[in-house]
């Protein structure tokens, strides 16, 4: 079994080989079954990451989550650790020191019915793979909330050897 390190390269460079017509149609089909689950068109309060160019793109979930009434949070990072800022039409956005992007400001969110996981690499088991910081499960754990993780079919690994700190999914949606 390769180890995390391994992993997080060999799906990387699974990712490069994906067209930006390829990841836009996965990501529409991909969002367009999210929209679909009992457990988003319940939630009120959901929190969804901003997406970077290998992940499924979030900018039009978000737009439309927004557009249903629903209150919706994204990530930014004070230090080590990852808050949830609620957001809506009018909110500005910065790249963060990591070049992801994220709020300039906004009001603090503490309760989550739906959260879209981002991951580099995610198991049959609901394992997930993240970037190695441990961002999101440091977040997941401290919330209970739906944890829908999404990612493009080629993310998916074997295994992952998940650690006592790695918090699984409820679900993962691939295309």
């Amino acid at each position: 079994m390769q180890d995390k390190k391994e992993l997080r390269n060999a799906v990387r460079e699974k990712l490069k080989n994906l067209t930006d017509e390829e990841k836009a149609k996965k990501s529409s089909g991909i969002f367009s079954e999210i929209l679909g689950l009992e457990q988003y068109k319940t939630a009120r309060n959901v929190f969804c990451f901003l997406s970077d160019f290998n992940e499924p793109h979030t900018i039009d979930f978000i737009k439309k989550a927004i557009k249903q009434g629903k209150t919706v949070f994204v990530p930014k990072l004070f230090g080590d650790e990852m808050k949830a800022i609620e957001i809506d039409v009018d909110t500005e956005f910065w790249y963060n020191g990591y070049g992801i992007l994220e709020p300039k400001d906004g009001k603090e969110g503490h309760k989550f019915d739906f959260t879209v996981v981002p991951m580099l690499a995610f198991d049959e088991d609901l394992n997930r793979l993240g970037r190695g910081k441990g961002y999101y499960d440091k977040f997941l754990s401290k919330n209970k909330t739906f944890k829908c993780g999404v990612a493009f079919d080629c993310q998916k690994v074997e295994k992952i050897d998940a650690e006592e700190t790695d918090v699984k999914l409820d679900v993962v949606i691939a295309k």
